[in-house]
């Protein structure tokens, strides 16, 4: 009954982990998408909005290492549920 109940807790954090991951996936596609048009590389210099760039690549970088987290969790409780 505890090895049920503990299998089931596992899944429910790997549904869980992938969702996230999922939706931190779009939410860094969206980042990348958003610093590229702020960077126009044919905008003039002086008119680039670098603070809102800034904002965003910190974001991004924050999403990149919660993505990679995330995936480290997800591999290892598959690999518990290969065993």
């Amino acid at each position: 009954p505890e090895d049920f109940a503990r299998n089931i807790e596992e899944k429910g954090m790997l549904a869980e982990s992938k969702k996230s991951y999922r939706s931190l996936d779009t939410e860094a596609s969206g980042l990348v998408i958003l610093i590229r048009s702020l960077l126009n590389p044919y905008d003039e210099i002086s008119n680039l909005d670098t603070e809102k760039a800034l904002v965003s690549l910190k974001r991004l970088n924050v999403v990149q290492t919660e993505m990679k987290a995330l995936s480290v969790k997800i591999k290892n409780l598959e690999s518990e549920f290969a065993e």
